[in-house]
């Protein structure tokens, strides 16, 4: 949404800032940490919606969105007001919503924030399956590294918008496993 202040970067072989967002936006998925779902909506209509704000025709909108909440298992409940829904509903929602498109990248921003251990689980089941049987790939934001180590195979550590690490899940391992003491005198 923002051209950069400095430095160059492509996101699935387009420039940033080359003015194709609109062309790159379609082609990405972003499921936010909060949710800004519409409570007295049903899922259908949101993720429907969510269809054509990327790029869909509203009867393929409506198609994809009885697709994606089936797949996210909000099938039985795609017409009920996300008012009375779980956080753990509300969570699927949001996936719907990044998926409804068939994006080639998806960004998911603490996707298990406040799930119980069972949501997370069923969450991170999903995540895996995004990436298995729809190809998708998959960018996972966490600092809960349990979630990192189930769904990631490559890494990146970012503090504070600043890169400190990259590379495989195994390489992360070697370097928590090292320990240090520190005295002080």
């Amino acid at each position: 949404l923002l051209s950069p202040a400095a430095g160059t970067g492509e996101v699935l072989g387009v420039p940033l800032g080359s003015g194709e967002a609109v062309k790159l936006r379609s082609r990405i998925g972003y499921m936010p940490e909060y949710d800004a779902l519409i409570e007295d909506a049903s899922a259908f209509e949101q993720v429907a919606f969510w269809g054509e704000l990327s790029g869909l025709g509203p009867a393929q909108a409506r198609d994809r969105a009885h697709e994606a909440l089936y797949f996210v298992g909000l099938d039985e409940s795609r017409y009920r007001k996300v008012s009375g829904y779980s956080t753990g509903m509300r969570q699927r929602v949001k996936l719907a919503q990044a998926l409804v498109h068939s994006p080639e990248l998806v960004f998911l921003d603490e996707p298990t924030n406040g799930l119980d251990p069972d949501g997370r689980r069923r969450m991170l089941d999903l995540i895996l399956k995004v990436r298995a049987e729809q190809g998708t790939s998959v960018i996972l934001a966490s600092h809960l590294l349990e979630d990192v180590e189930r769904c990631a195979d490559q890494l990146v550590i970012l503090d504070k918008g600043e890169l400190k690490a990259t590379g495989s899940m195994e390489g992360l391992r070697r370097v928590l496993a090292r320990r240090y003491e520190l005295r002080f005198l």
